[in-house]
């Protein structure tokens, strides 16, 4: 029983992160623009691509599908939470570039096997006696 909630942690901290990010009313920005939009969106694109990775691992399974949508949903919500923010706007674009993150990230795990390694226990060091 801990053992399955501690592989539920490391998402509930990582979906803590966006949301804490998300309430900053101001991020700072770049003074040239395409500089700050790259940046702003490549970091969309990373944070949703370890959220949904880290769904995955936690979920077990080999079909990423559900890791999909529990990532997609909380990109929904976040976006959401972004309209409250002074400063801050929600965007289906930003939804849109979540979801490119995590689909790659699926295609990568179908495409190349890497469940296995994904889905593998953790290593557990033994002690000597």
């Amino acid at each position: 029983m801990a053992r399955k909630f501690l592989k539920y942690t490391p998402v509930v901290l990582w979906m803590i992160l966006i949301f804490w990010i998300s309430s900053i009313p101001d991020l700072p920005s770049n003074k040239v623009y395409i500089l700050d939009f790259f940046v702003k969106k490549s970091a969309h694109f990373l944070e949703y691509t370890v959220l949904f990775l880290l769904w995955y691992r936690a979920i077990g399974n080999k079909n990423p599908f559900q890791a999909i949508v529990f990532s997609l949903v909380y990109a929904f919500t976040d976006e959401i939470h972004q309209l409250f923010v002074p400063g801050r706007t929600g965007r289906l674009q930003d939804v849109g570039i979540d979801f490119s993150g995590m689909l790659i990230s699926a295609f990568l795990i179908v495409k190349f096997d890497l469940w296995k390694l994904l889905l593998s226990p953790l290593p557990t060091k033994k002690l000597e006696k």
